[in-house]
């Protein structure tokens, strides 16, 4: 990921092309909120996965998916040195912010951001705590003169290795070196550099093993055992993540071949190429848990959002199939690999359900928050690292707002029902807590 005059200024545009009648209501309700206690709805039975959500003054808050049972996570205080006992720390004056949390799919450990006070000059740094709050140690801090984003709103990007043996994260390298893609074992030890020179975006193997980087236009593959890395001479700007199959045996990433982009998959090493589908500007894709066909939409170099939504076999033995028209913004695999929850826009943005053997239902317009327009933004990197979908397929989650008037708020969508969306905290971020924590 990277922070770019380029990106601010689709950012830019992109906000502007959500200011709806009720995106200023919202905005105002940002910066005025003065509770920072979370306020749920009426409490619905609901399974015991829990929802991790960033209140509107930066604390992090857990809550259970029905709305009930608010936990703190954190405290606006400054933070005691590394390695102490969070609960028996004395509270000082000095404010910080918390944001971004992301979670180790075991549940044992939680990384975020924290910024010191409220204001724009403040250094980062990023925390890593046990799941429990009982013990912290930091990871990386932002130095003077460094970029002080990867990304609007997020002073680093970070995303645990699926067996949750290690941590990857993207943040500023130092004042006038750019950003830099780091990794630490989760038990210890200090991080390390695997690549530099922004844009910068990666995934991790299922097994653990391997980080896959996309870097600038090259695609390596950096294996954390012997702390190697391979340039797949596969160069593409046509795409930003690639992606790894469900069982860790083949790739997916863009090449260019004869002034044309083309998505293929691959062993791990680029050996057995298999074409899937021309690509004349860029793409996103994302590979179904399923692991038998690939999600893709294609856009325009210029264009803010990506055209309709397409699926194709990962062995190329098909055609890509329409699934869903109109312009995307976003769009995620459920868990089971059933349904694809697409983001589209059409003068507002729109949470669709999208079932890949046919059928597109629509759910709720929305306005996401500053936050969540940035995880809307880079859906395919956040996809991994910041859960929206339930771990049994049956709800969504975001932060931002579905009516008139009506503040930053978690809201969790049915998506196999016909509940009507429903409001259960205040927030500007939200996500599932991996289902590890059950």
């Amino acid at each position: 990921m990277r922070r770019s005059r380029s990106i601010s200024r689709e950012t830019a545009r992109l906000r502007l092309l959500l200011r709806t009648a009720f995106i200023a209501p919202l905005l105002l309700a940002i910066a005025a909120c003065g509770n920072d206690e979370p306020a749920p709805d009426t409490p619905e039975p609901s399974g015991t996965q829990r929802i991790v959500f960033v209140s509107p003054h930066f604390d992090v808050w857990t809550v259970e998916g029905g709305g009930g049972n608010p936990e703190r996570f954190t405290s606006r205080s400054a933070s005691a040195p590394s390695g102490t006992n969070i609960a028996s720390r004395p509270q000082q004056t000095q404010s910080v912010r918390y944001t971004w949390p992301t979670w180790s799919p075991d549940g044992r450990l939680v990384a975020f951001s924290r910024t010191p006070n409220l204001d724009g000059n403040a250094l980062a740094g990023l925390i890593l705590f046990d799941a429990d709050g009982s013990t912290e140690r930091q990871l990386h801090e932002t130095q003077p003169g460094s970029v002080p984003l990867v990304a609007n709103g997020a002073p680093h990007y970070a995303l645990w290795a699926p067996d949750s043996g290690h941590l990857s994260f993207v943040a500023p390298r130092g004042p006038g070196q750019g950003l830099g893609l780091f990794a630490v074992r989760a038990d210890g030890g200090e991080p390390y550099e695997v690549s530099a020179n922004a844009p910068l975006y990666h995934v991790w193997s299922p097994d653990g093993r391997y980080i896959l980087v996309h870097r600038r236009e090259q695609l390596l593959l950096h294996d954390t055992h012997d702390r190697s890395t391979l340039d797949l001479d596969a160069d593409s700007f046509r795409y930003r993540v690639p992606a790894f199959s469900p069982d860790g045996k083949r790739i997916a990433y863009v090449v260019d071949e004869s002034g044309m982009g083309k998505l293929v998959t691959s062993n791990l090493d680029g050996t057995d190429r298999v074409t899937l589908m021309d690509v004349s500007g860029e793409a996103a894709f994302a590979w179904s848990p399923a692991g038998d066909r690939i999600a893709v939409a294609t856009k325009r170099s210029s264009s803010l959002f990506y055209a309709e939504l397409r699926v194709v076999k990962d062995d190329g033995s098909d055609l890509p199939r329409l699934l869903a028209p109109g312009r995307t913004a976003a769009f995620f695999w459920s868990p089971d690999g059933e349904l694809i929850a697409r983001a589209a826009y059409d003068d507002a943005l729109t949470w669709q359900v999208v079932d890949p053997s046919g059928g597109v239902g629509h759910l709720t317009r929305f306005i996401p928050t500053p936050d969540f327009l940035t995880h809307t933004q880079f859906f395919d990197q956040f996809a991994p690292s910041h859960l929206i979908w339930s771990a049994d397929s049956t709800k969504l989650v975001f932060a931002g707002a579905v009516e008139r008037d009506v503040g930053p708020q978690v809201w969790i969508v049915d998506m196999v029902g016909n509940a009507p969306p429903r409001a259960v905290a205040e927030g500007r971020l939200a996500f599932w807590v991996p289902s590890a924590t059950e």
